[in-house]
């Protein structure tokens, strides 16, 4: 039983099965849009592989994809098995074992067709990202005895003490789901481990068809972005002779977010989170198939400029939203419905909106990072049309996941306040390109109006910067704006959260620069290979929630109270050679701490939990 990589493929591209004739060896992910010969084409690119044979003890083969963009066909031989549709960042697969030769063997090919689409998401040429067609993400084999996991809903939760504070309390739902060849004698049993490798909980139930369970769990670590504590949930399959006949696990953490008032609560604190947006497969070698080391380096740089939170424009693989959760960083996770189109009801592609969000959702429910959900960005939020279907999208959203916040990002805040779509979420999510993309409007004005109608809500600022070379004055110009931006935005109170758009340079089917495989938004405060602008250190250092001042007597440490706005717990005061824990700063007690411990003051700096310097 067990897992496999399928990573060694056959490729060519072509309008059907027997381009493969002429097929190259290619390593999965894969795009054919860095090749230079194919870096235009939108169309069929086809994939072949051989399935290896079972091993002993495994008699199911699964299969799943975890990104291929775009529309997906699969055969085992000339027999088309699985389809996947309008949508390119869900995974998706199921088993195929019935088509496959007794021992498990078989050869699998995958056709991916990238032209635009009317009846996908994204929709048409209506997004700002490069359309990379190809297996972009990885493919897994998983092989099963008998019995099989099919799936796992899991659901966590805190008990927050009143006012905050540190209550360890918290609560956990299970839901798993198993096939079996026999309608009883399978039983399924859980563990449940803290980091440590220590036992939090365990159990064993009857596994015909599902399992649910739910606990109250006495002493646990809040996942924190500071001190992201995770645990392991182990769930083994047992035929009737108890014998192992499939394994899975899942990383989960608990931790809660939420509204009340104006106020963004996090683990019962009320606090105000500086963020920044990475656009992935941007590095114009590699595309959509970044290769790991890639998109950790980007992951690294987003985090390290003390960014806390972040919102993907489209789903991401679990290996990204693995990291977030390791390196305590926020996300919402958007189904990639983005611009104007299609003109009139976007409700026309409800049928994707609802698989979208069902398939992110399942997919990615167990991820502590992920906060909230995305029903779409900058789709006309003025419109009667456009609001009535973000208020169905949340409905689904909410009905699917009731432990998340789920949220519309608007463009048009400005127009009309009372009537836009933004109102539908549980956070107003509003893009501010005053002085760029959005003219004639000026900055305190626009916002009174946009906080004189919607007292009493929370505010997040889910894109500002510049655009270039849509609009001039190079990075001086970015750093400018980035300053004066959040020098506005933490003045109101009602502002949760500010995510500067955008860590990179990307690349772009609408860029204004470059052409191919090159075309590109300058954009970022790093070029698309992750090399630092001047602007980014100026991000870096106006997100730190602590700052330093020489002092007599010692070195002055003192916690922001804006935007970053929230309890440091943990933080290191070090020189290089000597270091100091510093007591607990909190915006809303004690803010300030004088270390007299004999420190060299040219060299001090301060370091997270995690050890990382801010």
């Amino acid at each position: 039983m067990g897992e496999r990589l399928l990573g060694e493929w056959d490729f060519a591209a072509g309008n059907d099965m027997g381009c493969l004739r002429e097929a190259v060896r290619i390593t999965l992910p894969h795009t054919w849009n860095t090749d230079e010969q194919l870096q235009n084409r939108r169309g069929r690119g086809w994939y072949r592989t051989e399935l290896p044979p079972c091993e002993e003890g495994e008699k199911r083969t699964f299969v799943y994809f975890r990104g291929v963009y775009r529309d997906a066909e699969v055969y085992v031989g000339d027999r088309p098995v699985l389809r996947h549709e309008g949508s390119a960042y869900t995974p998706f697969g199921g088993e195929i074992t019935r088509w496959l030769e007794g021992d498990g063997r078989g050869v699998m090919t995958v056709s991916a067709d990238s032209r635009f689409s009317r009846s996908a998401l994204p929709y048409d040429q209506s997004f700002d990202w490069a359309d990379d067609g190809g297996i972009f993400r990885p493919v897994i084999c998983r092989r099963t005895g008998a019995g099989a996991i099919l799936g796992c809903r899991i659901d966590t939760w805190p008990v927050i003490a009143p006012g905050g504070g540190k209550q360890r309390t918290a609560e956990a739902f299970l839901r798993a789901e198993a096939e079996t060849d026999a309608p009883e004698g399978y039983r399924m049993e859980w563990k449940l481990e803290d980091g440590a490798g220590h036992t939090v909980c365990e159990g064993r139930a009857d596994a015909s068809p599902s399992v649910e369970l739910s606990e109250r769990l006495e002493s646990v670590s809040l996942w924190h972005f500071d001190s992201p504590a995770l645990y392991t949930l182990y769930l083994t399959l047992k035929d009737p002779r108890g014998v192992p006949s499939d394994e899975r696990s899942w990383r989960i953490g608990f931790r809660e977010m939420k509204t009340a008032g104006e106020r963004w609560l996090f683990n019962g604190e009320p606090v105000r989170l500086p963020g920044m947006e990475w656009m992935p497969g941007s590095d114009p070698d590699h595309g959509a198939a970044e290769p790991w080391e890639t998109q950790e380096k980007m992951l690294r740089l987003l985090r390290d400029s003390n960014s806390v939170l972040t919102r993907f424009h489209w789903q991401q693989d679990d290996r990204v939203l693995d990291w977030c959760d390791e390196h305590g960083l926020l996300v919402q996770e958007e189904i990639p419905f983005w611009g104007k189109q299609p003109e009139g009801d976007p409700e026309a592609l409800w049928p994707v909106v609802k698989r979208q969000l069902r398939e992110m959702i399942e997919a990615h429910r167990h991820h502590p990072c992920v906060v909230a959900w995305g029903v779409g960005n900058e789709l006309s939020g003025q419109t009667e049309t456009v609001r009535r279907y973000v208020r169905r999208a949340v409905a689904e959203a909410e009905r699917l996941d009731g432990t998340r916040l789920v949220n519309y990002v608007t463009n048009t805040a400005w127009d009309c306040p009372f009537d836009d779509a933004s109102c539908e979420g549980d956070v107003l999510m509003i893009n501010d390109y005053i002085g760029t993309w959005h003219r004639g409007l000026e900055e305190e004005t626009a916002w009174r109006s946009v906080l004189d109608a919607h007292p009493g809500r929370v505010f997040v600022l889910s894109e500002f910067g510049l655009c270039e070379p849509a609009f001039a004055g190079g990075d001086e110009e970015r750093e400018r704006i980035f300053l004066e931006k959040l020098e506005f935005y933490r003045k109101i109170d009602a502002i949760g959260g500010t995510v500067y758009f955008c860590l990179n340079d990307y690349r772009t089917h609408m860029g204004e620069d470059g052409a191919g495989r090159l075309r590109r938004r300058v954009h970022g405060s790093t070029d698309w290979k992750g090399d630092p602008k001047p602007s980014y250190f100026t991000v870096k250092r106006e997100y730190a929630p602590l700052t330093l001042e020489r002092c007599d007597g010692g070195i002055r440490v003192r916690v922001r109270h804006d935007i970053p706005c929230y309890t440091a717990q943990g933080y290191v005061l070090t020189d290089g050679i000597r270091s100091v824990t510093i007591p607990d700063l909190t915006p809303l007690g004690r803010e300030e701490w004088l270390c007299t411990f004999p420190l060299d003051p040219d060299k001090a700096r301060i370091l997270r939990p995690a050890g990382e310097p801010i």
